[in-house]
């Protein structure tokens, strides 16, 4: 028997619900367990931007999201910290073809998707390419392109990320390190970079073979 795989913090109203993994036991634990179902079921849709969800995946490792944009089939949730490892994202220093193009697109969608709680799978809307996991890009981060190829006008800056502090990620090891990481935009000027945040929360780039850290993205349709 484990923890609970998924959590829900209503941040807020400062509290958190779980959902445990399996157990048949009559107990308070079983009475959270079906209100937190009802609110997974029939509520989500009142989430609100800076809410909080925690997912244990299936290789043990607890992350948390935050809610950071309502959209009209539902609500946009990016990990607060990067997954545990580094990424590259392509396997050589290219950014030819972009980031739909990517081998990091690929594994998110792949292997990573496949740690997540089937519970949260089925809860998930695709995005616009299909793909129910992707990365931040810099105008969401940012609100403008710092280095990265120019997005549509109707991409805003999540609200968060207007504080630095949620900009920047800690790296998902039990040292805390800050982390740097991925953007979905190619650097038009140079034929091997992506956009990515620094340590800092700052605007930057990285070479596509090296390896830096991750912020998964998804949504949670309404119902």
């Amino acid at each position: 028997m484990g923890g609970p795989p998924f959590c829900v913090h209503k941040a807020r109203a400062k509290e958190a619900h779980c959902v445990s993994g399996g157990s048949t036991s009559q107990s308070k634990t079983e009475e959270n367990q079906m209100k937190v179902k009802g609110i997974i079921e029939s509520d989500v849709d009142t989430f609100k931007v800076g809410d909080v969800i925690e997912v244990k995946l299936a290789d043990g490792v607890k992350v948390q999201a935050m809610a950071v944009q309502q959209e009209e089939d539902g609500m946009i949730f990016c990990l607060a910290d990067c997954l545990p490892g580094e990424h590259p994202m392509n396997s050589t220093s290219t950014n030819e073809g972009g980031y739909e193009e990517s081998d990091l697109r690929k594994k998110l969608n792949g292997e990573i998707l496949n740690l997540f709680p089937a519970e949260l799978k089925a809860m998930m809307a695709p995005f616009n390419n299909g793909d129910l996991l992707r990365l931040p890009t810099e105008e969401e981060i940012f609100g403008k392109n710092y280095y990265g190829e120019c997005e549509s006008l109707c991409v805003k800056q999540w609200e968060p990320m207007k504080k630095r502090r949620n900009r920047m990620a800690f790296d998902g090891t039990k040292d805390e390190n800050f982390q740097w990481y991925w953007l979905t935009n190619k650097v038009e000027d140079f034929a091997s970079r992506f956009a990515s945040v620094d340590a800092g929360g700052n605007a930057d780039y990285y070479n596509a073979s090296n390896s830096i850290g991750i912020r998964p993205t998804f949504k949670i349709k309404n119902h």
